[in-house]
């Protein structure tokens, strides 16, 4: 029953986790494969993304996988000290409002925000919000930030309802996990066409690594490939007319250290063996007078102790997907990434009072860029693909599947673990836990 998971982010490294505790046998016998085109893993959004996590800021077909990932974001961490290893602590999310000429903080009401490049914040629940709770300034604001002028912060969602991770430490924890369990990864390799056996039927895939071909038996094929996944689909079932709705995404992102946020921020609402519990602080932005795209940052603390300040937001739709992760940094707009740099140190850098301008005094730790897969319906697709759909003589042999599990957005490490457990799940002939009705292929 080996299962060929295409693509080796935090979707794939999910699924591979969750399949393996399912059905422990086939990762021990060496029957769980994860295949990725670039020549080491998490080299697009999962290693580059920002590791906010949301309860409920998901559309109605999204809600209950949103709320199962959380829970098992949390499950997760608790077991297994994700509060060191992967930087797992509750957060605090603000919604930054400018009172300038023509500036709006609202959301536009479309659920194109994400690529009109308006804020997210929107999305966040209403109703009556999170507590107010004392924090590091006396008006409940985190210390990095810097105010700015005629800006207001609103207190959108609290820590019931949003926490903070570092995606690329969770997604090493996932991988190392998934070998140890018997789990094969192969990097700089490439599924190639689909291999059929004397009956006609899709027996597995042709595989290409370093010039060589071979074949590579299997029951369930996963497309997992984020912003590639349409062009593998596409490659492997040249006959289907069925056409993978999701379009990449370029994003850019900084990494910084700042002098004002030089040790982890403690909950002061935690007492006894949770005393020492990190909280982490996530403000959004709309675009204004002073940037012209909607920046986000988060503050975490990852694994070497040392506090970090991640910001994005600024992303470029007419970028062309390249062939493979490893070809993306040659892609950077220098431009660009100054646009975010100069961004990042107006809501981060120091200020004087009556100065209208930040000092840069933060040290960059990166910078980055990466292409997320975004669905044009606004939800991921987790479904299994109709063997009708795959072209013409196409069928699954010994029961299998085609399946594809992509278009998250920006919620890919939000949704990650939920959509890994539900996609497990569906590869071993169980019913989902949550609802993905609204998500599958029809």
């Amino acid at each position: 029953m080996t299962t060929i998971i295409i693509g080796g982010g935090i979707i794939g490294l999910s699924t591979a986790y969750y399949l393996s505790l399912l059905e422990p046998e086939l990762a021990a016998n060496h029957q769980i494969h994860i295949v990725d085109s670039a020549s080491d893993l998490l080299l697009s959004a999962s290693g580059y993304a920002g590791g906010f996590l949301a309860k409920d800021w998901f559309n109605p077909s999204v809600s209950s996988l949103g709320a199962l990932s959380f829970r098992l974001h949390k499950e997760l961490a608790e077991a297994n000290d994700g509060s060191k290893k992967w930087s797992y602590m509750p957060s605090i999310a603000y919604s930054l409002a400018i009172d300038a000429r023509g500036v709006s903080s609202s959301q536009s009401g479309s659920d194109d925000w994400l690529v009109e490049g308006n804020t997210r914040a929107g999305a966040a629940p209403t109703g009556d919000g999170a507590e107010r709770k004392e924090m590091v300034n006396a008006d409940g604001t985190p210390a990095w930030f810097t105010k700015q002028k005629g800006g207001t912060l609103e207190l959108i969602d609290g820590e019931g309802g949003c926490a903070q991770l570092e995606p690329k430490q969770l997604c090493q924890w996932l991988m190392e996990e998934c070998q140890n369990k018997g789990a094969k990864i192969h990097t700089n390799c490439f599924a190639t066409h689909i291999s059929k056996g004397e009956d006609g039927k899709v027996m597995g895939l042709k595989m290409k690594k370093d010039n060589e071909t071979y074949d590579k038996h299997c029951k369930n094929i996963l497309v997992a490939a984020g912003a590639w996944t349409p062009r593998v689909f596409s490659k492997l079932f040249p006959d289907s007319k069925l056409r993978i709705a999701i379009d990449p995404l370029a994003g850019y992102s900084i990494v910084v250290h700042s002098p004002r946020y030089s040790k982890p921020i403690l909950d002061p609402t935690r007492h006894g063996e949770h005393a020492s519990a990190g909280l982490s602080h996530a403000i959004y932005c709309a675009p204004t007078e002073k940037w012209a795209f909607a920046p986000e940052t988060f503050s975490r603390v990852p694994a070497d102790g040392k506090p970090e300040i991640w910001a994005g937001g600024l992303n470029d739709s007419a970028m062309q997907l390249p062939e493979t992760a490893d070809e993306t940094p040659a892609l950077i707009d220098k431009e660009k990434s100054e646009e975010l740099r100069s961004a990042m140190i107006a809501m981060t850098g120091l200020s004087h009072e009556g100065d209208d301008l930040a000092v840069d005094d933060l040290k960059i730790k990166r910078e980055g860029l990466c292409f997320r897969p975004v669905s044009r319906s606004g939800s991921p697709i987790i479904s299994k693909v109709p063997e009708s759909t795959l072209g013409r003589g196409i069928e699954m042999a010994d029961s299998g599947g085609v399946y594809i599990a992509s278009g998250h957005g920006p919620w890919g490490i939000s949704l990650s673990l939920g959509t890994g457990s539900v996609m497990a799940e569906m590869l071993t002939g169980r019913k989902p836990s949550v609802n993905i009705s609204r998500l599958m292929l029809k």
